[in-house]
């Protein structure tokens, strides 16, 4: 089989993808919006389908060469980005729903494979039926790596690493698979591949969704902190290619600015925003996820999760006597008050006035 330039330029699309995902996450220092369930999947495909590479030359002329090579960067290049994922940069932790999602993928690509094989058998290539198997295995869990993805996206309420030209790439080599499909079927007498085709049609549909989730799901962070939807600025042909990534804020304010931006920098943690206003917390902004209580709001009957989780009372000590007078407490020799001059709800002036009649 003789390359095409549908073929040579969709593995340069895939390749570049990659590259653009590899250099998002170190140009923001985050990792934020990437499904790490998605890029393990990739790396399995990635490992079950290249095994050839140890049976198969890769020199014996120039297309073993550019897939050897390829099939090395795939699988190198996925092992890395969850690398960087679990130890280096922060990303977005998945709920539960996505790894379930993501090992039902993982089973029913396991489940029907086998089945697969048996039917089409006749068009799998490979060395050995166990290769075959995997191939098989690897195309059907492939069309459905990017729903874990995709599951994480629509969760996702802050800016994240995901961009559009990693979008643009990705779905290029699909298309260009699908034209490589069709000059293959008009130039090869015995060209039949059904299970690159439905797999590869299913995959290319669900990318087509990801990317559809992605432009009408994506936050713009404006320069003095606010965060709106891509919807609100497209509403308008001009103004959304205007405003762009370097967004204004028409309704600013200037006399209330600087109350606005101190009162926010006391609410919200410091460094909340990483490169090019990238969410570099890994629970920002995800919808459901648990939130932690401040200590300041523990006291306040606000709900049942704000409550403490015990009764301080409980740890007293109930043979101390006279602890719980606070004359008795202020009047100690040592003039050493226990511990109330730290309590709030103590009357100072009451204590002074004990303390002077003393």
């Amino acid at each position: 089989m003789r390359f095409n330039i549908f073929h040579i330029l969709g593995d340069v699309s895939h390749t570049t993808s990659k590259l653009i995902l590899i250099w998002a996450i170190h140009s923001n220092s985050s990792a934020e919006g990437i499904s790490l369930i998605t890029q393990g999947l990739y790396a399995l495909v990635f490992a079950s389908r290249y095994l050839d590479i140890f049976y198969t030359s890769a020199s014996a002329d120039w297309e073993h060469t550019w897939n050897f090579s390829l099939k090395i960067f795939y699988t190198l290049s996925s092992l890395y980005i969850i690398f960087l994922m679990t130890n280096v940069y922060a990303r977005t932790r998945e709920r539960e729903k996505a790894w379930k999602l993501g090992m039902y993928c993982l089973l029913g690509s396991v489940v029907m494979a086998p089945f697969w094989y048996l039917i089409f058998r006749q068009w799998v290539l490979g060395h050995s039926t166990f290769l075959k198997m995997l191939w098989v295995f690897s195309e059907i869990l492939e069309s459905v790596c990017v729903i874990p993805q995709l599951v994480l996206l629509r969760q996702t309420t802050v800016p994240t690493v995901l961009d559009s030209f990693y979008l643009v790439t990705l779905g290029s080599y699909r298309f260009l698979y699908v034209l490589n499909w069709v000059v293959r079927g008009a130039k090869e007498t015995r060209y039949r591949d059904p299970t690159s085709w439905i797999w590869g049609t299913i995959q290319t549909a669900l990318i087509i969704d990801f990317a559809w989730v992605y432009w009408t799901r994506q936050r713009v962070k404006l320069r003095r902190g606010g965060v709106v939807d891509s919807e609100d600025l497209g509403r308008g042909w001009l103004v959304g290619r205007l405003v762009g990534r370097k967004s204004v804020d028409f309704d600013f304010d200037e006399e209330n600015a600087a109350a606005r931006n101190a009162h926010a920098e006391a609410q919200q943690p410091q460094n909340k925003w990483g490169r090019q206003g990238i969410s570099v917390s890994a629970d920002e902004g995800v919808e459901g996820a648990p939130r932690r209580k401040s200590p300041g709001n523990a006291n306040r009957n606000l709900d049942p999760e704000s409550q403490p989780l015990a009764d301080p009372a409980a740890f007293e000590d109930e043979s101390d006597d006279g602890l719980d007078d606070p004359h008795a407490v202020a009047s100690h020799e040592s003039g050493v008050r226990g511990g109330d001059e730290w309590n709030d709800d103590v009357d100072e002036d009451a204590l002074e006035h004990s303390g002077a009649s003393k």
